[in-house]
């Protein structure tokens, strides 16, 4: 099966957390090794999970959280299909 970027967004956590069978995980490193946007997508989710899994805490600056709500819902609409 050959998935499209919107597949592989939707998997994305799957695949991170090796929940997904074997031909859907061949699948999207084919897709991602094509695809820089998607390759760049796993790749900065990656980080945030070791940030996140990191011990040390960091603080936000006032307001990121709002600015990461609005801007997830922005781009959660635009992904929508018609």
């Amino acid at each position: 099966m050959k998935l499209d970027c919107k597949h592989i967004w939707r998997e994305l956590s799957n695949y991170l957390e090796g929940d997904i069978s074997e031909e859907v995980r061949r699948d999207v490193e084919a897709h991602v090794a094509q695809c820089r946007h998607c390759a760049a997508l796993l790749d900065s989710t990656h980080n945030v999970l070791v940030l996140v899994a990191d011990e040390r805490r960091m603080e936000v600056p006032i307001g990121f959280n709002a600015r990461l709500r609005e801007r997830l819902e922005r781009e959660m609409a635009a992904s929508r299909p018609d």
